[in-house]
């Protein structure tokens, strides 16, 4: 299987992609379908061996709609140049509209029409009227031809849009206005009065739904574009023109010219058009912009610059390590990009109903049409009903409702550090019953540490901390790291290690002085034979209690040494902790850590389940007790979110409901989860889960107000309450009701942008 991104253009409302994917889905050797109508974009999953990109593009074209593949973000946002086009329509549009409204409705107001145009003159007068009228609504139709090109068009293949609807109810309001001027100039020709002909012509109607039409779309695509705002300052972030080292001279070259393995010069206030390694000088940078913390970070020689940042002072020159698509900045928008691409699964009801929106909506204006004749109303009143039928269904609010909120939260939690990869992710954040978490990286710093020192043995001739640090010289295990730097620190001669080995889980051990020395836990010492004495364990014991790992060394087959490795709790795990509880999750840490280590770090921050003592391969089936509810005894399942950074929480990030990746952790990690957090910070995690409860209840109230909306206003323009109660909605009514439907809907949702949690 293999997926690939394809630019769909035409689509104007949920029913056009709902059309989409429906024509590419049905194909064989089609997996999935994706069509994103706020960006215009369709994701397939297909076998190449049984369909080709050529044969997917011609089946959307085969729709009604254009198709190609996707070519990535262009310079020039698409929506601008469809937003100016729709501008220029709306002024000229509105220009017609006025004049038809003097024509039509000025009398009411007191403004005089000319005697040859003003229908109480009778004569040829109101015969003049329908045709100033006339002339007015086709300049206005032919301004507005693309909904009738496209709701005709996709009518012909069978997936009715919007625009159909458009189409036909104002094509209908012009054909029957036709149909009352040649009664007009008949009637004129019997020596009949026709001036009361006037009040039936419905092409005031054409050109006001024309016109509230284009105004509604015009407004409603200014807002849907300010969802997409988030995407595009982070691709705004990174400088247009970078300084770069070419032999002896510096030139400036354009960002997208820079290669890996450029010396790129950075000055005081100057960004950072890419990732890189400093070689030269430093200073403080200004990574507010990607992790959300507005204090400058010093950087030295060998540090890591992310694009996109701000060097606030000092100078830097820098080796360009990726850049254009590959950096930093431009995999966060194309994640945030991809993620609001996505649907969360409540949008699946609204597209389901969309698809089959338009066809009902024609057959309900069919049978209002027919009822009212049936009634005996007038062919006037009953055209009128079904036009208003046509014109004020709106399908683009429920295709609106869920996605817009989407683009809206997700970009927003791009802005505050919070990387949501997926709508699926915010659904299941949102429902949140369970917390895991791991506690090196993710409750503690994941800085490891030597906190302590015991020597056992005093007469060893090599010293238990040179020695350990000897053989933890060899290894990458984080406790490794500081055991070793701490021998560094202070200044000790490190011997030779010869003849090592790792002990998975264990230890290490090795050939020093012609000793074999060993350097672990306590299970690898004894395992090896060796025999620690009762007042060393009780010191271990007492270390553990204090949330410090014990560190044994040995020589040969005795105890000489104990280190203990402590990493300090993050100064808002606790306040995170806590604030999990109130939203009502059970709280769980999950570590490979000693049971007693693990107890010490979780009471310190108030977690009162903890599941120790786990490899990696054990932490996968940790999480299914954990899910299905039987570590807790009550066999409920819940809604399970994990928090790690490590290789070893790969598997439980990948197994739990929702991942959570710190920043800081490794790709495997970060590629395992369905949210990343940017900042190393555990608070992070209730952000990112309440910004999910506020994207959802955003998508809720659109929905209730776009299925309210059609649930009310059908029946009203349709005439349900007007031999009751007198209400009645005009055509011209209908449209702006329509217009204004999708616009509350969008703008709703932009709420979601000041967000602050």
């Amino acid at each position: 299987m293999t997926t690939q991104k394809f630019s769909v253009s035409g689509m104007s409302c949920s029913a056009c992609s709902a059309a989409v994917d429906k024509a590419v889905r049905q194909m064989g050797g089609v997996n999935d379908v994706m069509v994103s109508l706020m960006n215009n974009t369709m994701t397939v999953q297909f076998d190449e061996a049984s369909v080709s990109e050529e044969a997917i593009c011609k089946a959307v074209k085969d729709a009604g709609y254009g198709a190609s593949v996707y070519m990535g973000r262009s310079a020039e946002d698409p929506d601008a140049l469809r937003y100016r086009n729709l501008k220029s329509r709306l002024w000229k549009s509105a220009l017609f509209a006025l004049v038809m409204m003097y024509v039509t409705m000025g009398h009411m107001i007191g403004l005089p029409l000319p005697a040859f145009i003003d229908p109480h003159t009778g004569g040829y007068a109101p015969l003049y009227n329908a045709i100033v009228q006339l002339c007015l609504a086709l300049p206005v139709i032919f301004i507005n031809r693309a909904y009738y090109a496209d709701g005709f068009r996709a009518a012909l293949h069978r997936s009715a849009n919007m625009n159909t609807l458009i189409a036909v109810g104002s094509g209908a309001s012009f054909v029957y206005g036709i149909y009352i001027l040649v009664k007009m100039i008949l009637g004129l020709a019997d020596g009949a009065d026709i001036a009361p002909l006037t009040h039936e012509l419905h092409f005031e109607s054409v050109t006001m739904i024309l016109a509230l039409i284009t105004l509604g779309r015009t407004l409603e695509l200014r807002a849907r574009r300010k969802t997409g705002d988030a995407v595009r300052r982070l691709l705004d972030l990174a400088p247009k023109t970078a300084e770069v080292r070419r032999g002896e001279e510096i030139v400036t070259v354009p960002a997208e010219e820079l290669t890996a393995g450029d010396i790129l010069l950075i000055r005081s206030g100057g960004g950072i058009p890419c990732d890189g390694i400093i070689l030269v000088g430093g200073g403080a940078v200004n990574e507010s912009v990607i992790t959300g913390e507005s204090v400058p970070v010093e950087k030295n020689i060998g540090d890591k610059l992310i694009s996109g940042t701000v060097l606030t002072s000092g100078y830097a020159e820098i080796r360009a390590e990726s850049v254009g698509e590959d950096t930093t900045v431009a995999r966060i928008a194309a994640m945030v990009e991809e993620a609001a691409t996505s649907k969360a699964p409540v949008q699946k009801l609204a597209d389901k109903i969309s698809g089959i929106f338009v066809p009902i909506v024609c057959g309900i204006a069919f049978l209002t049409f027919v009822i009212w004749l049936i009634a005996g109303s007038s062919l006037d009143t009953a055209v009128s009903f079904g036009i208003s039928v046509l014109v004020i269904s709106c399908p683009c609010a429920l295709g609106l409702a869920a996605p817009t909120a989407v683009m809206c939260g997700i970009g927003r939690g791009a802005e505050m550090g919070l990387l949501i990869k997926s709508a699926d992710a915010l659904d299941l954040l949102c429902k949140t019953e369970a917390i895991v978490l791991d506690k090196t990286g993710t409750i503690t710093e994941g800085r490891m540490q030597v906190e302590s020192v015991h020597c056992i043995r005093e007469n060893d001739s090599v010293g238990y901390l040179a020695a350990a640090a000897a053989l933890e010289a060899m290894s990458e295990h984080p406790i490794a790291g500081a055991v070793t730097a701490y021998g560094k620190e202070k200044e000790l001669d490190i011997p030779e290690c010869t003849d090592y080995h790792v002990t998975f889980g264990g230890g290490v051990d090795g050939l020093i002085g012609g000793k074999r020395y060993y350097c672990g836990n306590q299970a690898f010492l004894e395992q090896n034979g060796i025999v620690i004495p009762h007042s060393a364990l009780i010191q271990g014991e007492t270390y553990a209690k204090n949330g410090l790992t014990p560190v044994w060394v040995a020589a040969n087959d005795t105890a000489i040494g104990l280190i203990g490795v402590g990493d300090a709790v993050k100064a808002s795990s606790k306040a995170a902790v806590a604030q999990f509880a109130q939203l009502g999750a059970k709280v769980v840490m999950l570590t490979g850590d000693t049971e007693i280590t693990a107890q010490a770090v979780a009471s310190s921050v108030g977690i009162g389940h903890v599941i120790a003592s786990v490899k990696p391969d054990g932490k996968s089936a940790a999480m299914e007790s954990i899910m299905d509810g039987s570590y807790f005894g009550d066999d409920k399942r819940r809604v399970t979110v994990m928090v790690g950074d490590g290789v070893n929480d790969a598997p439980a990030l990948t197994k739990a409901d929702c991942g959570i990746a710190i920043g800081q952790g490794t790709d495997i990690a970060i590629e395992s989860a369905g949210v990343i957090l940017v900042k190393n910070d555990l608070s992070d995690v209730v952000r990112a889960i309440r910004l999910s409860q506020a994207v959802m209840r955003n998508i809720a109230e659109n929905l209730i107000w776009a299925f309210g909306y059609n649930l009310l206003c059908i029946p009203l323009a349709a005439g349900v309450f007007f031999p009751l109660f007198g209400l009645k909605l005009t055509p011209m009514i209908a449209a702006a009701a329509m217009s204004l439907s999708s616009i509350c809907v969008v703008s709703n949702a932009l709420r979601l942008r000041r967000y602050r949690g």
